[in-house]
């Protein structure tokens, strides 16, 4: 018995010594094998705790989410075709920024990002399908402008606290596209104003 009991003594103390360092045991392991959901990550309130970059990275990822479920719906739905052109090359285009920032959340913190459920998604999907081409037109453009408006206000108020300088780079570099984007798209809603 008490060989038994002293060969389980290393055992124990390595298991408390792990226990011990368990936060950052538990960051490790879960960020290597699992998924952390928005919807979860929303619910248990812990973005106070995130690192700055982290928190910013999955902020933009939920807006990008937004815009994505929106494009999708409209792009697969019955509706006018100039509508569901301009959605479809927009949704593409909304993806390859999302999935950049998913990469660089994955690269620089091996976290795997499962977006949050945006709301009112079908309701705003429904009122743009309803209208005529131009308008729908004008208000498929008018919510991307507002959505790009918005991701450009968070890059401003995160970018300051930004601590890696990868996360830094690249949340620069959308920003400069952005900033082209958001001048397109006010030229666009000008002219189609206009005439």
């Amino acid at each position: 018995m008490r060989a038994t009991v002293r060969c389980l003594m290393p055992l124990l103390v390595a298991a408390l010594a792990i226990g011990c360092d368990g936060e950052r045991g538990r960051e490790s392991a879960s960020a290597g094998d699992s998924t952390l959901f928005g919807d979860d990550r929303a619910r248990q309130g812990d973005t106070v705790r995130m690192a700055p970059d982290v928190a910013l990275l999955e902020h933009l990822i939920d807006e990008y989410e937004q815009l994505d479920v929106v494009m999708d719906e409209l792009a697969g739905s019955a509706g006018q075709g100039h509508v569901q052109r301009r959605a479809w090359k927009g949704d593409r285009h909304e993806d390859a920024d999302k999935e950049r920032l998913l990469e660089l959340l994955k690269s620089e913190f091996g976290e795997r990002y499962q977006a949050r459920t945006p709301e009112g998604t079908a309701r705003r999907t429904d009122q743009i399908a309803a209208l005529p081409p131009e308008a729908g037109t004008r208000a498929l453009n008018a919510m991307v402008l507002d959505h790009h408006r918005r991701v450009q206000a968070a890059i401003r108020a995160g970018l300051p606290s930004l601590e890696r300088p990868r996360v830094r780079e690249a949340v620069t570099n959308l920003q400069q596209h952005l900033d082209d984007e958001i001048k397109g798209l006010a030229h666009d809603s000008a002219a189609s104003a206009g005439g």
